[in-house]
């Protein structure tokens, strides 16, 4: 079963004594099997990216996909390895997911994740994301 949804992207992002804030408003798809999938467009800077946010008992992923490709693994407390790919170039990445939120209604929902980025054993940040994603009514 698929859905229209409107969807409510929020992201903090800590980078040493930087912070940013991005929030994000658009629409998409929900399809409910045994695991949720969120799909919509997303637009970083001059990039177009295809995002599909992924949500099963064992964990989420967020699966970018265009300008930027990017395959974000989270299972709370453990750490997983991603590829991030952009202008030919690939670059290893470590998931340290720190904590992740699943909130359910009948017509929509919202997932909080909470995780650091590390490179070759460095950290590069610490990132929260949310997606809130609500039927759109016929």
């Amino acid at each position: 079963m698929e859905n229209n949804v409107f969807i409510h992207t929020k992201q903090v992002v800590k980078q040493h004594d930087d912070k940013q804030k991005f929030s994000f408003k658009t629409e998409g798809t929900w399809q409910k099997r045994q695991a949720d999938f969120i799909r919509y467009k997303e637009t970083i800077e001059d990039a177009t990216v295809n995002v599909t946010v992924k949500i099963e008992q064992a964990g989420v992923k967020i699966i970018r996909k265009g300008d930027i490709n990017m395959n974000l693994h989270f299972v709370e407390g453990e750490d997983t390895i991603t590829l991030y790919e952009i202008n030919g170039g690939r670059i290893p990445l470590t998931v340290h997911t720190h904590s992740i939120l699943h909130f359910v209604t009948d017509d929509g929902g919202k997932v909080k994740v909470h995780y650091d980025l590390l490179q070759e054993d460095e950290k590069m940040g610490t990132y929260q994301y949310e997606i809130s994603y609500k039927e759109k009514k016929q």
